[in-house]
């Protein structure tokens, strides 16, 4: 749950400066590359290289030793997160730029002439007419992060164990019955999640989608 709401509020922010903002052109086009390039990284590498920068107290850069700010998040919830993020990103800012490609770009420009600020146009306008696009968002991080395994399981705490990692333990150790049983409790908590996301955004779908028709 937290992987899914702080990365479609972060990946959304990214995308609507790469979409909106048309200064600094060059940093546009390299904030985009940067933002496909995780999906040719596996997770595996991906949670290698995590484990290789977080676990280290000192970092040394050109030839100078310099103290590791980041270090502090190894072994905490906070490191399981941001690899989630990453390395499911590049489908949500995908998602994120395409919602943000049928607004029409005179949305910005007329409030800019009328002196509104931005924000305002961001929060009263753009995530309204997004949502959607949003909450799908949410429901591909949530449901990718609760059956993950390669890009965690070199990250995870003794005291904190994800699900998906758990059934990995329990089957090594010949826990078949246990590995099945939780395997089945995420794949239901999936689905239940699913259904009701589905149930309760069809109504909101339908009317975000109407000025499309006009």
């Amino acid at each position: 749950t937290i992987t899914a709401v702080i990365g479609a509020v972060l990946t959304f922010m990214f995308a609507y400066a790469i979409e909106k903002i048309d200064q600094l052109q060059f940093f546009r086009k390299a904030g985009y590359f940067f933002s496909i390039v995780p999906l040719a990284i596996p997770g595996l590498v991906l949670g290698l290289g995590y484990v290789f920068f977080f676990s280290q107290p000192t970092i040394q850069i050109f030839g100078l030793s310099v103290t590791n700010p980041f270090h502090s998040l190894y072994g905490t919830i906070a490191v399981l997160v941001l690899v989630n993020i990453i390395h499911f990103y590049s489908v949500t800012f995908v998602t994120a730029t395409t919602a943000l490609k049928k607004l029409d770009r005179e949305f910005e420009l007329v409030s800019q002439s009328m002196g509104i600020p931005f924000y305002k146009t961001f929060f009263r306008v753009t995530v309204p007419m997004c949502l959607p696009a949003i909450l799908e968002m949410v429901m591909y991080y949530f449901v990718n992060s609760m059956v993950t395994v390669s890009a965690v399981v070199f990250l995870y705490a003794a005291d904190f164990k994800l699900a998906a990692v758990s059934i990995v333990n329990m089957d090594d150790a010949g826990n078949v019955a246990p590995a099945a049983a939780m395997s089945v409790l995420i794949v239901v908590t999936n689905i239940v999640v699913r259904v009701v996301y589905e149930w309760g955004t069809k109504a909101l779908r339908n009317r975000t989608s109407q000025w499309q028709k006009r």
